[in-house]
């Protein structure tokens, strides 16, 4: 474990030397926050009116989706696919490092820095515009929500870590990963909330494991989810199943790995 605390303090360290590029992130994000706000209100001056979303709650929507999606989305297939196309992969043999560990802590340690910047944001924006945003009612709920992101951000780990091991088998997997990316946005809820989808995209939604990335936290945090339990559950053994799948890709793509361009 040592070590791997190790190397979180390094890749934390390594977060921190791009500040500024957190800070520009941070300025386009409030940006967006904005323009989502002057949007959502015309709408609502209109007298029109986007499901059974109030203003308020819909505004809050986006705002968290924007949250969650920097926070709980991995991106470390990228360097997974780098990783297994250049040869360097070769170099994670001989240490005595779990390469599933090993990307899961510095996914970890970039996130932490990330959601540190975002939320801090997050939280001026709502003191600026309070009027636009609905808080929870109940602590629990808030509980319930900080659990459901914790989970979500190793359920998409391991999902972002499956694609990485693709590569061991397909050689331009950055196509693949650029369809699956758009795709899991969609069935996560992050373009559009899945309650508002047409009946038989709504069915898929509730099939698939994404919508535990973003529709069901903000579900959970806007009161709109009576009983939890079920859904932490059916999110408990998606985790496990893409654990157990991502094990095994490893395994056989090891067995596969060439080191080419080692």
């Amino acid at each position: 474990m040592k070590k791997y605390l190790t190397l979180f303090h390094i890749n934390w360290q390594n977060s921190l030397q791009y500040r500024f590029s957190l800070v520009i992130y941070i300025a386009g994000y409030s940006l967006y926050i904005w323009v989502l706000l002057y949007l959502w209100s015309t709408v609502y001056h209109e007298g029109n009116t986007v499901g059974n979303y109030t203003l308020s709650q819909l505004t809050t929507y986006y705002l968290l989706q924007l949250m969650i999606n920097s926070v709980i989305f991995s991106y470390i297939s990228w360097d997974v696919i780098d990783n297994i196309k250049d040869g360097h992969f070769s170099n994670f043999l001989i240490k005595p490092l779990d390469y599933f560990l090993y990307w899961f802590t510095v996914n970890l340690s970039g996130k932490i820095l990330e959601a540190f910047f975002v939320i801090i944001a997050a939280g001026l924006i709502s003191l600026l515009f309070g009027g636009y945003f609905a808080f929870p009612g109940r602590l629990i709920t808030f509980l319930y929500f900080l659990i459901s992101v914790i989970l979500g951000i190793v359920l998409a780990f391991e999902m972002d870590f499956c694609v990485g091991m693709i590569t061991f088998w397909l050689t331009q997997v950055r196509t693949f990963k650029y369809m699956l990316q758009t795709l899991i946005l969609f069935f996560a809820g992050a373009m559009l909330p899945l309650d508002l989808f047409p009946g038989l995209l709504m069915k898929i939604s509730n099939i698939l494991p994404f919508q535990y990335l973003v529709f069901f936290p903000i579900s959970l945090y806007l009161g709109k989810v009576d009983n939890p339990w079920p859904s932490f559950i059916m999110l408990s053994v998606w985790i496990l199943i893409f654990y157990v799948i991502a094990r095994i890709l490893l395994i056989r793509g090891i067995r596969r790995y060439e080191a080419v361009g080692a």
